[in-house]
């Protein structure tokens, strides 16, 4: 039987926590994805210049910038490659209150900030945006 080659979907990654970073790696590509990692923006910049040109979401953590900063980051992602506004960006808050947590609010047409509970809920919103087939 040939069967066309199936590609898992691809989400480019800024995790600037080294403990966080495997871990967060590890859940993802266990949940299906393709996972390109970077380190800081700098290391974004770097590995978009250079290197693959589609991913189908982008996911950045915040790390001492404000949801708005990362909002305008993910777009200049989107824009030094060729996707298209439709690639969600997907903020995982920082600090927030017990009144956020567990939320996942849409702040543009495809940029959201999730304030999590836990990694089922980044699961869940991932498969929304982005889902395995």
């Amino acid at each position: 039987m040939n069967q066309l080659p199936t590609t898992s979907p691809c989400i480019f990654v800024v995790e600037p926590d080294d403990d966080v970073r495997p871990v967060l790696k590890h859940n993802l590509q266990n949940w299906g994805y393709e996972v390109i990692m970077a380190l800081d923006e700098e290391d974004a910049i770097q590995r978009i210049q250079g290197g693959r040109d589609r991913f189908d979401l982008i996911l950045l953590n915040q790390t001492g910038k404000s949801i708005d900063e990362l909002i305008v980051f993910g777009q200049q992602i989107r824009q030094s490659t060729q996707l298209d506004s439709r690639t969600p960006i997907i903020i995982m808050a920082e600090k927030y209150g017990e009144d956020l947590e567990g939320q996942n609010i849409q702040m543009g047409e495809n940029e959201y900030v999730t304030y999590l509970e836990d990694g089922q809920q980044l699961k869940n919103i991932l498969q929304q945006l982005c889902p395995v087939s």
